[in-house]
Parts: C-alpha cells; sequence; structure tokens
C-alpha cells in the first residue's frame, strides 16, 4: 500500500518538501498583505486610512516572492506597516521601534514581517507599562532582529500560531540552517529572536 501511495503522492520527503515551499509562500503573500489588518481597515469608517492604505497595498502588490532588498528598505516598509495598526488600534497600541545599522545588505522581502505581525495579532499591546518592542541591528555580519510584548494570557501559546509555522518553513526556503530563530516566554513577556547572518 505504501508504495502505491508513494507512486500517487512522491515520497514523504517529496510531499514534505512541497508542503515546506507552499508554506514559504503563503507566509511571504500574507506578509505582504496582512488579511487581519485588511479586514479591520475596511470595516473602518475611515476614507483616508482607506486611500492610505490601498495605496501601499498597490505599491506592495508589485513584490515578487524572488525579491531581495536592502535591510533599510524592509525596515521603511515595516514601520509604515505598523503605522496602520498605530491608526486603527489608537491608545491601544503602545510600541517602541528601535533601530541601528552599521551595514545594508539584501534580505528577502518581508522577511521581518511575520515575527512584528505575531506580536501585533496575538500579544497584548495596550498597556504603556509593556509596550511592543522591536529592536533591529543590522550588522557587517549579521541582522538581529527582538520582537517583545506582553502576553496574551487567552491564547496557549504565541509560539505555536500558523503565521509562525509559515514562517519557519519561509526561513528554510530562503536560508536552509543558516538564521537563528529563539522564541522565550515567561508569565509576562513573549520574546522572538531572529539572528540571520549574511
Amino acid at each position: 500500500m505504501g508504495n502505491f501511495l508513494d507512486k500517487i503522492f512522491g515520497s514523504k520527503i517529496e510531499v514534505d518538501l512541497v508542503r515546506i515551499g507552499l508554506e514559504a509562500k503563503l507566509c511571504f503573500h500574507e506578509s505582504r498583505l496582512d488579511s487581519r489588518l485588511a479586514n479591520a481597515i475596511s470595516l473602518r469608517q475611515d476614507a483616508l486610512l482607506q486611500q492610505d492604505f490601498a495605496h501601499y497595498l498597490q505599491r506592495v502588490s508589485l513584490v515578487k516572492e524572488d525579491c531581495y532588498w536592502l535591510a533599510s528598505q524592509e525596515i521603511a516598509l515595516l514601520q509604515e506597516y505598523i503605522s496602520f495598526y498605530e491608526r486603527i488600534l489608537g491608545d491601544q497600541l503602545f510600541f517602541k521601534f528601535d533601530v541601528k545599522a552599521e551595514a545594508d545588505k539584501d534580505i528577502p522581502a518581508f522577511l521581518l514581517f511575520p515575527l512584528v505581525a505575531n506580536a501585533l495579532q496575538e500579544g497584548y499591546n495596550a498597556m504603556e507599562k509593556f509596550p511592543l518592542k522591536i529592536k533591529i541591528r543590522v550588522f557587517d555580519a549579521a541582522l538581529q532582529l527582538d520582537v517583545i510584548n506582553h502576553v496574551n494570557h487567552h491564547i496557549v501559546s504565541q509560539e505555536h500560531t500558523s503565521l509562525i509555522d509559515l514562517f519557519k518553513s519561509r526561513l528554510l526556503v530562503s536560508y536552509a540552517d543558516a538564521p537563528t530563530l529563539i522564541f522565550n516566554s515567561n508569565s509576562h513577556t513573549f520574546k522572538a529572536n531572529l539572528h540571520l547572518p549574511w
């Protein structure tokens, strides 16, 4: 029976590779669009916000899956993306964005977005005492991203979300085993750390 199924579907390894590839593509597209953000904005009675987001979507829709761009471009777009959450959440979102760059090298487009989106969507960021913290360091040898948010006690684990699962597949496809992705949480904070060597 196993040989028969292998002939139809391929081996388990082949199926896993196809699945990882599809998950990586889905991660790219979800990072580029963010369906939760798009839905939240569509429900708003704010013509200017909707117009600004439509222009944003128009620009990002032109970016292809295999696109690489400078880390500085990624960071600038990430700041613009966060500003849309800031506009819809208002005083329900406190965050600190800390960037220091000694270099500027190419990375896959929208690679930094999933960890930030996960914190925005699954974390609890409405307390000034526990803001969402996004820290990016760009060095000659690597890029370091730390995303820290207050734990949302209404979910089991912020590490085990569909977006993070898709992101892990994207890292595998984009970098094989080079990057380091670490999650750490306690009763107050959830931290995601990505170390991306050039």
